[in-house]
């Protein structure tokens, strides 16, 4: 039995587990995901409180050993990320003194010149090539290119050192499991995501999380912009919390009825909460809170083209979206009426990554930890010699759904909070009734 890549994925709302291999044709198949609820301990990609990530990783890396049984896991992949990592443009240049054929090593010596050129105050997590120029030529690759000058383009991708430092004191100090490698989880969202097509004709991946939107800029198969916007759907939760509501409540609130464009009534509706406090909540306030916040959010993301010295008439593949909050009511629609003349889609995996039956389902809420895994290269786990048990790994199933699928997009389905559930009971039916009419566009005197 061959063994499993693992990588984790630290969100701000959640930790994520991911076990997988690459079959006899190299493709990715998704063998099991576990995940952990995380809760003000990890904030824009740098976790604030190591103790309580290292419990929720040692929860995920049991679960998961349960599930791979016999093989133990030995080490992970980490993905990277946050408001801290950045996209930084360098460039390194060569002369000979004849016309010669560039080698690996002339490109690699370029590269570390890169490398060289950044500050000792940031942590270097990649250097990307994006192209070469070549006596005056642009080249793509430049190895057994002839030439006597060469000047190479790169993305620096770097960050602050807290953030790998605390990962490393939660994992290798806490958890003693080594780390494979640090992954950059834009980059390696991207590669799940977009068509070499997308990326030659120019588009826009947009990551709209729980407490940032990562913003992907890709024009002729190059990485343009690189750029983490401290602002996600909690922004959208704590503006509704001044309605007079606790955060568990706000955010319920959003996910049943908060719509981010397209509500309009001529009625004043509001709403009771019955519990230790009675609280009106007026629907016309809700929707302008929403709608406020994230038409700021759009706005900036929107920006994030002129930053990259483009215009969107440049980026003819359109705006690609994925992320939890991205399930936001009307989120698509506003995006679609910012971007006029673009194309906006659902983000979702690639055809050739695959997943056992178990995972099938759900595989394309987790598209930021399958980028990981994508990306790591080395088995992960060791089966004991000694194992008397041989398992057969499942078969996988091909789970991409239609890309004009928006199911994903305007049906939410609220999570089940345990704590005082009679405070829901009356908010759940109306608002159960209230989307069921906004759906069915009933009459006026219905309404």
């Amino acid at each position: 039995m061959s063994e499993y890549i693992i990588a984790i994925e630290l969100g701000s709302s959640k930790v994520v587990g991911i076990a997988g291999y690459r079959d006899e044709n190299g493709q990715l198949v998704v063998s099991a995901i576990e995940k952990e609820s995380a809760t003000n301990i990890i904030k824009r990609g740098c976790i604030q409180n190591v103790d309580e990530v290292f419990s929720l990783v040692n929860k995920i890396k049991t679960k998961l050993e349960n599930r791979l049984s016999p093989a133990k896991i030995t080490k992970v992949y980490v993905g990277v990320g946050g408001v801290s990592v950045s996209a930084e443009e360098k460039i390194t240049k060569r002369s000979f003194h004849e016309d010669s054929v560039i080698k690996q090593a002339h490109v690699q010596k370029l590269k570390e010149e890169c490398r060289a050129m950044l500050p000792n105050t940031v942590d270097v997590l990649e250097i990307v090539p994006n192209g070469y120029i070549i006596d005056g030529r642009a080249e793509r690759n430049a190895i057994g290119v002839t030439g006597t000058t060469i000047e190479a383009h790169y993305k620096a991708i770097t960050a602050k050192p807290v953030l790998r430092r605390n990962i490393d004191r939660c994992f290798i100090e806490r958890t003693k499991l080594p780390i494979a490698g640090y992954i950059t989880g834009a980059l390696a969202t991207a590669d799940v995501v977009l068509s070499k097509e997308e990326r030659m004709l120019g588009c826009m991946l947009v990551d709209f999380g729980a407490e940032t939107t990562t913003v992907s800029i890709y024009k002729n198969d190059t990485l343009v912009l690189l750029e983490t916007l401290p602002m996600g759907g909690r922004n959208i939760t704590r503006d509704i919390m001044s309605l007079n509501l606790i955060s568990s409540e706000a955010e319920q609130l959003k996910i049943t009825s908060g719509i981010a464009k397209g509500f309009k009534s001529e009625f004043n509706q509001r709403l009771k909460f019955e519990g230790d406090n009675m609280v009106e909540i007026d629907l016309a306030k809700l929707t302008s809170v929403v709608e406020a916040r994230s038409e700021e959010i759009v706005a900036n993301v929107d920006e994030q083209i002129k930053r990259a010295g483009l215009e969107r008439k440049d980026l003819t593949a359109g705006v690609i979206v994925i992320g939890g909050a991205a399930k936001l009511r009307g989120w698509i629609e506003l995006l679609e009426e910012r971007f006029v003349g673009m194309k906006v889609r659902v983000g979702v995996l690639r055809k050739d990554i695959q997943a056992v039956e178990k995972e099938s389902s759900q595989i394309n809420d987790y598209i930021q930890a399958v980028g990981l895994l994508y990306a790591a290269k080395d088995d992960c786990t060791k089966t004991p010699a000694n194992s008397a048990v041989e398992v057969e790994r499942p078969q996988p199933v091909v789970v991409v759904p239609e890309e004009d699928d928006e199911e994903e997009i305007i049906t939410i389905t609220p999570e089940k909070h345990e704590e005082k559930p009679k405070r829901r009971s009356i908010f759940s039916s109306f608002f159960d009734k209230f989307g069921k009419m906004i759906e069915e566009g009933e009459s006026e005197d219905e309404n």
